[in-house]
């Protein structure tokens, strides 16, 4: 849960920079957190398809109340006795101790780059295809 918080931070700092969740910025942390979740959660659902240890079928008609129940689940975990408060404070003393933190939107790209390409890789092991062919 480490690296989601981080992220979760890191997200956050973005929204505050980019000014477009003035009004509440850990909506907009959350947004780029559930990305990033949905991209793992994925990926261990190709890979365990692939394994034939589960047979995962997501239909069409249901992807934006699936999307949507993400974001109030994590909402709702990071908003829970204001957890968000506390995660911010954290990290931004860890940054202050250690002299400076990395760009936000440094650590989301490389985030996001390396989910991706694992969840493409998933989906190679799960198709048979590449490295994955028998």
């Amino acid at each position: 849960m480490r690296i989601y918080n981080y992220l979760f931070y890191k997200s956050y700092q973005l929204a505050i920079k980019s000014r477009n969740f003035d009004d509440m910025p850990v909506l907009g942390g959350i947004v780029f957190l559930v990305l990033c979740l949905m991209f793992n959660l994925f990926t261990v659902m190709l890979t365990l398809e692939g394994l034939g240890l589960m047979e995962i079928n997501l239909d069409e008609k249901y992807k934006y109340l699936f999307s949507l129940a993400l974001v109030l689940i994590v909402l709702f975990y990071y908003l829970q006795g204001n957890r968000y408060e506390r995660i911010i404070e954290h990290y931004h003393k860890m940054e202050i101790r250690q002299g400076t933190g990395l760009h936000p939107i440094l650590v989301i790209a490389l985030y996001y780059t390396s989910s991706f390409v694992l969840l493409l890789i998933a989906g190679l092991f799960k198709n048979g295809d590449w490295i994955f062919s028998k």
